[in-house]
């Protein structure tokens, strides 16, 4: 087994990077063989060098790496090819016989493809599999994003049939699965869906948490529909202004990012409009390839994405990101708001824009408005029935008569909420897509909710270890200012 020393000699050489101790220790978990892995790391800690520090120790060993996002595919064969590691990626449009020929012949070192062409029946890589020479050769096979496997399961039935390539194997080779989002619940079925060899799993958790991220919770104040609320970001910005800082929106369905974006663009002169585009699923490949290139040099200053857009995309500058709507899971956010400042000696803002009524303020103020209510028409009908001499029951059990006096200004108080701060991290329960995640909900209300910092919602969930030493007062302030 190669030293950490070694190790660090051989990164740096080839990748110009020296490997942290964690992404060592996950190299010599890969390299054993007799493992599978659990990788947990923040947005932005490395965990995809973990991915080919094995490449250094096995020269003629492969790495196959399942991606979620073709883009994020292509990305990583493009880093490989500038530090001279041959790559291919594989999709619908390059899974050809001539490219799994060269595969075969062992011409590439990593293979990166999405799941539906690794579990395509009949496909080039069942036949890869049963081949005792290219068996032997694979290292590990890596779950990217693997958050995925148990969220997207639904609507991309590939990721949870990725188990089943125990069966096509003479002998089961380690599988890495990595994520910087996987609640305890999460881990639990991404083990059982990838058949994850249950006693012999080599676990790695860093800190989830990013620091020079601060979070900000803005209710929107204008129509959600009228997205009047993200004016702030370009400032009133003018010809002749410097550019506003680089913005990334994140929003649940595409028709709303379209919208947005429609609405952001009136606000520049004509032809200042191309530095604001949205960016979904809908646009091409081609596309997304160029705007991404173009948001990278700081010709695009913001654009507008639903998850076609985010998940390992590795740029550096992103000085705020917004999440429009609190509609998503706090796996999803945290996943979106990483994509802010990934270069750790840049300070950026995430805001998660919130409806109104998902603060427990407003909540106070319509629980307060219905007991009024209700007690306005308990005292109708009370003076209704004074003169059969009657009394009233009412709801819980307590009887109104004519002797109700001037207390009526306390019936409309609301009583206070004992609020839960242990979180049940359990399996989704069908809700629907706009239900209120329950963390979301505690990092919204955090401060009401007696937490010091709306953190420690978040690194409860993922059992960030000593979650409440990783943050200081500076990163971690309610920030209800009117401006983000």
């Amino acid at each position: 087994m190669p030293s950490v020393d070694d190790i660090r000699t051989k990164a740096h050489a080839v990748f110009q990077k020296r490997p942290c101790l964690w992404q060592i220790n996950v190299c010599h978990a890969a390299l054993a063989g007799n493992q599978d892995i659990i990788s947990i790391a923040g947005t932005g800690a490395g965990k995809t060098l973990s991915f080919w520090l094995p490449l250094l120790c096995r020269p003629d060993g492969i790495q196959i790496v399942v991606t979620p996002l073709n883009i994020l595919g292509q990305q990583n064969i493009d880093t490989l090819s500038k530090a001279g590691v041959h790559g291919i990626f594989i999709s619908a449009k390059t899974a050809t016989k001539r490219n799994f020929e060269d595969i075969a012949d062992f011409k590439y070192r990593v293979i990166v493809v999405n799941p539906e062409e690794l579990m395509r029946p009949g496909g080039g890589f069942e036949s890869l599999f049963k081949k005792k020479s290219f068996a032997d050769k694979i290292i590990s096979i890596i779950i990217d994003e693997a958050h995925c496997v148990s969220q997207w399961g639904s609507f991309r039935p590939e990721y949870r049939h990725i188990g089943s390539l125990r069966h096509l194997q003479r002998a089961p080779c380690t599988m890495m699965v990595t994520s910087a989002t996987l609640t305890p619940w999460a881990i639990s079925d991404v083990k059982s869906i990838l058949s994850l060899r249950e006693d012999y799993v080599f676990f790695s958790q860093c800190s989830i948490d990013r620091p020079n991220i601060n979070l900000v919770i803005r209710p929107m104040l204008n129509p959600r529909k009228s997205f009047v609320d993200l004016t702030f970001l370009l400032r009133n910005w003018k010809p002749g202004d410097p550019p506003p800082p680089k913005f990334l929106i994140f929003f649940d369905n595409i028709s709303e990012s379209v919208e947005a974006g429609r609405y952001l663009c009136s606000l520049l002169p004509l032809e200042y409009r191309p530095c604001v585009q949205w960016f979904n699923s809908e646009m091409s490949d081609r596309f997304k390839a160029e705007e991404t290139l173009r948001f990278a040099n700081n010709e695009v200053w913001g654009l507008l994405a639903t998850d076609s857009f985010g998940m390992g995309m590795d740029l550096p500058d992103i000085r705020i990101v917004v999440q429009w709507g609190a509609t998503c899971s706090i796996s999803t956010l945290w996943q979106r708001f990483g994509r802010c400042v990934r270069d750790p000696s840049l300070q950026g803002t995430a805001i998660l824009f919130t409806e109104k009524e998902n603060l427990d303020s407003e909540r106070s103020k319509k629980a307060g408005r219905a007991e009024k209510r209700r007690a306005k028409t308990v005292l109708k009908e009370a003076a209704k029935q004074q003169r059969t001499g009657r009394s009233v029951k009412v709801e819980d059990g307590e009887n109104i008569n004519d002797e109700l006096s001037g207390d009526e200004e306390k019936i409309g108080e609301v009583r206070g909420k004992e609020v839960e701060k242990e979180h049940r991290m359990k399996k989704p329960s069908g809700k629907s897509k706009k239900s209120l995640d329950s963390v979301v909900d505690d990092v919204i209300n955090a401060k009401d909710r007696g937490y010091s910092c709306r953190r420690i919602p978040i690194l409860t969930a993922f059992k960030n270890n000593e979650a409440g030493e990783l943050f200081s007062s500076s990163n971690s302030v309610y920030i209800d200012r009117d401006e983000p």
